[in-house]
């Protein structure tokens, strides 16, 4: 028998079930759990940034565009500063429309640049709402120019806040460039003639018991500003 066992040799292990065992616990504890960690963040990019089922070729289209000749003075220069003609754009709205500035020359317009996620946005829309509700049958007009968002995040917003303006969407962020944006919110002032009459960077400045503070737009400036433009 002793002869037998020789002949045979020793008998061979399954190396298999041990590599198996070793895997095993990395896999599980490791491995799986970021790929479906991954899966789930690629979902829910998807989900966020997809495209709109309405979007086409003609997205190009939408952006700064060139302003007519003949709505330009000699003289005068097109670009976002204070004393200049407010360039022109084409912009899709919230609601399927579309929107060009230059459409809007005769009416006082204010662009604010904004985002749902800028808290002093958040804290100063319901004062261009309540503006816009008091001066909209003297020509003024109010665009609300969100900076690369999807539809899906702003309507909310927009419904929470009761915006009847248009709301204007910057998905490529080539206006907020063209206005060149330094930060959110960022408001123009522009008169009837096009002309940009005041920029504000920010949330503007109010006075609390003789303490300037950083906050939304104080009501007071908000009017005065406005009554400016509408001159």
């Amino acid at each position: 028998m002793a002869e037998d066992m020789q002949a045979s040799g020793p008998a061979e292990v399954d190396e298999a079930p041990q590599q198996r065992r070793v895997w095993r616990g990395p896999w599980r504890s490791v491995i799986f759990p970021l790929l479906v960690v991954s899966a789930i963040a690629a979902v829910i990019w998807w989900l966020e940034y997809r495209p709109d089922a309405e979007t086409s070729v003609y997205d190009a289209r939408f952006g700064p565009v060139a302003m007519p000749v003949e709505m330009v003075p000699p003289g005068m220069s097109v670009e976002a500063r204070e004393g200049s003609l407010a360039p022109d754009y084409l912009l899709k709205t919230l609601d399927g429309g579309e929107i060009r500035f230059s459409d809007l020359r005769g009416k006082a317009v204010i662009v604010n640049l904004w985002a749902t996620w800028c808290g002093p946005c958040r804290k100063e829309m319901p004062q261009f709402v309540a503006a816009y509700d008091r001066y909209r049958e003297e020509g003024l007009e109010i665009i609300a120019v969100n900076v690369q968002e999807s539809p899906s995040v702003i309507q909310p917003f927009v419904d929470d806040f009761g915006m009847d303006f248009p709301v204007a969407l910057d998905k490529r962020g080539a206006v907020s460039d063209k206005y060149r944006i330094l930060g959110l919110p960022m408001t123009y002032f522009i008169d009837r003639q096009g002309v940009i009459r005041d920029v504000f960077q920010g949330p503007f400045l109010e006075r609390l018991q003789g303490t300037q503070v950083q906050g939304a737009i104080e009501q007071d400036e908000l009017t005065q500003r406005i009554e400016e433009i509408l001159e």
